[in-house]
């Protein structure tokens, strides 16, 4: 367990409404920063998203993330080259059939320019579980929320270079998708969705060109391309939005405009930031591939790489007695069932329930007690490492249960 730095250090014992009011305090602080979801509406009740207390990792422990999340991002790079000479590995991703051509295109983009890799951390060492490749975010907490509450600390902030990293980042985007300084990025999300409204617009901030919002819900969709309510056509476009969901989407007439869209972007009528491949790469059945292919595919450093950090993935239980079963393109903990030694520990059967799963050696999370309204919260430590332009950018920590869900808390960090 990391030791922790509470936000006050109550003389009296555990006092709800004092807690609250110090929290209160710093959650003002961090929404007039950008940072407005400290608390989210759910099951009928607000919850508490961001903790004031203050984590304490050893440099050294944060040193080790850095370089494993090199490693794992290089492994990611490497497999996704060797599907592009191996297309027949599609078949085993579980992704939609319809998409397959968006990945089979030839590509001189990265697979992904923002991504986050999920990290378990125990004595045995760091496991990387799962990568979100596609609509990664945190982002906002590991620089906005992060920021506040070191100042509350007075303590350094190990993540103060990630608004560089996100304008060098972009950079690299504009050169390698020739971007040119007269022409516009657009943005966008679903409108309705706070936190992704914010941390596009967060993004937006530090992008160096043109650049403008447009809510998802008002793009127009013609035939010849994509266009804004006032009619600028769109060429480039930021969608934090999942790639798959576009298939799903109608018109008010029940004419097919996500399919359309996926069409414009297989022509090239409009070149969207992460580009279809960071949803290939997305699929949990990398992991799975990874495994399989382990010494067919890459060097021998490679492979002590995947010994290292990666766990034994399958499309099957096999003789695993202990393991986490993934839908492959699950979000938020939907779907997952946590198996140890035969017996269930816990599941969610309400979503992603039709998709193709994937089985992982079960690696327990560490315990880890934070202050919460409620007083001290003892939950599961899970280690967010964003790569921007395949380089380590800040880590975002988050404090919840066995299967670490929306809910599950934000809470700062430091190094010592």
């Amino acid at each position: 367990m990391l030791r922790m730095l509470p936000y006050k250090s109550l003389t009296e014992p555990f006092d709800p409404n004092t807690y609250l009011k110090n929290w209160e305090t710093v959650e003002l602080k961090a929404r007039e920063k950008g940072f407005t979801w400290a608390t989210l509406y759910e099951n009928y009740e607000d919850n508490q998203y961001m903790s004031d207390s203050l984590l304490l990792v050893p440099r050294q422990m944060a040193y080790e993330i850095e370089n494993a999340s090199r490693a794992v991002h290089d492994i990611f790079k490497k497999t996704y080259e060797q599907i592009g000479k191996n297309p027949s590995a599609l078949h085993q991703l579980g992704l939609p059939i319809m998409l397959w051509d968006l990945f089979l295109k030839e590509s001189k983009t990265k697979f992904s320019y923002f991504v986050r890799y999920d990290f378990i951390a125990s004595s045995d060492g760091l496991k990387v579980i799962e990568a979100n490749t596609d609509t990664p975010v945190g982002i906002v907490e590991a620089a906005i929320a992060q920021e506040v509450l070191c100042n509350e600390h007075n303590s350094q902030n190990p993540n103060s270079e990630i608004d560089k990293r996100i304008r060098d980042t972009w950079y690299q985007v504009i050169k390698d998708y020739y971007i040119r300084s007269t022409d516009t990025l657009y943005f966008t999300c679903a409108d309705w969705h706070t936190e992704d409204k914010q941390t596009v617009q967060y993004l937006m901030s530090h992008y160096p060109q043109k650049a403008k919002y447009v809510p998802l819900e008002e793009i127009v969709v013609q035939k010849d391309g994509l266009k804004t309510p006032d009619g600028e056509p769109i060429e480039y476009l930021y969608r934090l939005y999942p790639l798959e969901y576009f298939l799903e989407e109608r018109s008010g007439t029940g004419e097919a405009i996500g399919e359309q869209f996926l069409v414009h972007v297989m022509e090239d009528k409009v070149k969207i930031i992460n580009p279809p491949s960071a949803l290939l790469m997305q699929s949990k059945a990398i992991l799975a591939l990874i495994t399989e292919k382990k010494s067919e595919w890459y060097t021998r450093i490679e492979q002590d790489a995947i010994d290292k950090y990666f766990l034994p993935t399958y499309t099957s239980p096999n003789s695993l007695n202990s393991y986490v079963k993934k839908p492959v393109l699950g979000r938020e903990g939907g779907g997952i069932q946590i198996v140890a030694n035969g017996a269930v520990l816990e599941e969610d059967v309400d979503h992603y329930q039709s998709q193709q799963t994937i089985y992982q050696l079960y690696y327990q999370m560490p315990d880890q007690t934070i202050d919460t309204w409620d007083g001290p919260y003892t939950g599961k430590l899970l280690i967010g490492s964003h790569v921007m332009d395949g380089q380590p950018s800040g880590l975002f920590f988050r404090v919840g249960g066995l299967i670490t869900g929306n809910l599950s808390m934000f809470v700062p960090y430091t190094t010592i």
